[in-house]
Formats: structure tokens, sequence, C-alpha cells
């Protein structure tokens, strides 16, 4: 069975390659006879043989009329399949053991007599359908999902999109291989935020101080004549538990880096996993850090922008690189 999958993978791969957007057409479409399909034949076989053997001849222009409304069935489902028109859509990032949603946009005519009609199915090469989107409801994008199993670049799997219009006797299919540079994260492991000093050292520093300010609420304390009414605890003092006052402070953060130690490749998604956890930590916490993988360094800065750099080269890492 291996072998035949590899087999039929690269007979994909050669008429169907990997693009952002398809057209269907008679390159990338694969019809044949339905199961409903091959009963349908059984039964135009039994009339046959019926009209033959009592020699009825309308039994015999019944079986005619049914085998010759199945061949038109057979052009129809093609006319339809193919003038299916998809491609996808914008896609995110995301961490190791999530589903990546996949958008496919089906690009309609503003004519819908002209379009495609009825039902298609949508999946993955070798596994069943997800769902079903009606062509005829004109809504977009359609979203289908895959978990992301493995950390780095994600090649995605073939999108299998199948149908039966018009009257199910032929199954009309595809196997689609978009191009996307999805990006799979480390899954990150829970620990505590560990910043090293701008020369490397190994102990850990702290990364906050609080001084007085407005930024952030503190605690509450008695209030005192003389002080803004502005900090006045209103909710507690509408409680009847008195007046309080609201106390405020600021975080001043201090840069610092992301190392990551040598180790063995066992522990490698582990330690990666673990700088995952401190870098979406620190970005929470709005704080400057950079991050030192040896052979890669990002500098200093804050911002999504900045967890986002991090997290790319976090999923990008290999020891053979370094």
């Amino acid at each position: 069975m291996g072998k035949l999958r590899q087999i039929y993978n690269r007979f994909l791969d050669k008429r169907i390659p990997v693009a952002r957007q398809f057209q269907l057409n008679h390159k990338s479409i694969f019809i044949f006879p339905s199961k409903f399909g091959w009963l349908y034949l059984v039964l135009c076989l039994g009339i046959f043989i019926l009209g033959t053997n009592y020699q009825n001849n309308l039994m015999l222009l019944l079986c005619f009329f049914l085998v010759s409304l199945f061949l038109l069935n057979l052009f129809v489902a093609y006319l339809n399949f193919a003038k299916i028109s998809v491609q996808l859509g914008k896609t995110h990032n995301e961490f190791v053991g999530e589903r990546a949603q996949l958008p496919l946009w089906f690009n309609l005519p503003k004519n819908s007599t002209q379009g495609p009609h009825g039902l298609v199915e949508l999946g993955f090469l070798r596994q069943s359908a997800q769902l079903q989107h009606d062509l005829d409801s004109n809504q977009n994008p359609v979203k289908i999902a895959f978990v992301c199993e493995e950390r780095g670049p994600i090649k995605l799997p073939r999108v299998t999109l199948s149908s039966f219009y018009p009257m199910g006797l032929f199954r009309c299919w595809t196997h689609l291989a978009f191009e996307s540079n999805i990006l799979a994260y480390p899954k990150p492991v829970p620990c505590s935020v560990q910043l090293t000093s701008q020369q490397q050292s190994l102990e850990p520093e702290s990364t906050q101080s609080q001084e007085s300010g407005f930024d952030d609420f503190d605690s509450l304390k008695n209030y005192r004549p003389g002080e803004p009414l502005y900090h006045v605890a209103w909710k507690q003092f509408a409680k009847g538990q008195g007046m309080y006052s609201k106390q405020f402070s600021s975080s001043v953060s201090v840069s610092g880096w992301l190392n990551l130690i040598p180790c063995s490749a066992d522990v490698l998604e582990v330690k990666l996993g673990q700088l995952c956890h401190q870098v979406n930590e620190l970005t929470r916490r709005g704080q400057h850090f950079g991050l030192d993988l040896g052979h890669h360094k990002i500098e200093p800065d804050s911002g999504p922008l900045h967890q986002q750099r991090c997290l790319e080269a976090l999923a990008r890492f290999s020891w053979s690189a370094s």
C-alpha cells in the first residue's frame, strides 16, 4: 500500500501541481459512477434482458431511454464541476496541537445561471468529508481545519472537492494542493520567565520594577481628605463599604535576553516550547526582550510584530543551521 500511495502521490503532483488558485478542467477532474449509478446500470441491464427475453419493444425503449439519460448525466455532471474556481485565502500561523483554518473562496460569476450548482463536499485526501457547501448560496469563504502536528513550515494536505450533481449517478472529484506559508509554532510549555543581561549571563535578573504612577490599578487604601475625587473607589462607596482611595502603579520594563541553552535533540522541543511561553508572557506584559538562538539573534523590542518574529524564529529553528 505504501508504494501504491507514493505512485499515486507522484501522479497527482504531476497532474495537479501546487498552486494558489485553481480553475477546474479535464486535467484536474476525476469522474466515475457512484454506488447509485452502478445500481442504475444494473437496473438498465435487467430491463434489457427482460425486453429481449419477452421481445417487448416498450421495455427495450425504456432501457435505451434510461441509458441515454445516464450518458447525459455524465456530461452535465462534468460541465457543472468544471465551472468551479477556488482559491486559498489568507491563512494564519498556529501553535502545534491547534487547528489551522483554511479559508477557501469560490469565485462565482455574477450571473447565477452560468455558475456551478449543487452541493460540494470538502475534506482532505484519504479522510472523510468535513462539510458540505451549497454553491448556490454564494457564501464565502468556506473554512476547513486540520491539526498542526509538527513544528515548522506546514505542507498542506491535498483538499478534496467532490460533487454528485445533478442526479447522483456520477461522482466528480478533485484533489487540490494549495500553496501556503503556514508555520506551526512550538507548543507553549509553562515555565518561569528567565531573562539574562546584555552580557548573556546565565543569572536571571529582575524583569520589572514598580513606581507610583497612573497606569495600572494596584490596591485600595482609606481615603484621606484632600486627595483627588477621581481616585475615590465609588463602587465600594455605593456598596456602603466606606470611602477608599485607589492606588495605581506603573511598570518599568527592563530589557533582557531569552537564550536557548544547548541541549540534546530529545529535549529540544521542550526548550523551544518554554521559550515560546516566555515570548508570549513577556509580550503580554509589554516588556522589551531579545531572543538569542545562537546562530540567529533578534534584538530587544516589544509588541505583536516582535512577538511574531520571535515565534517564527522558534518555529524554523534547527541545530543544523546553528
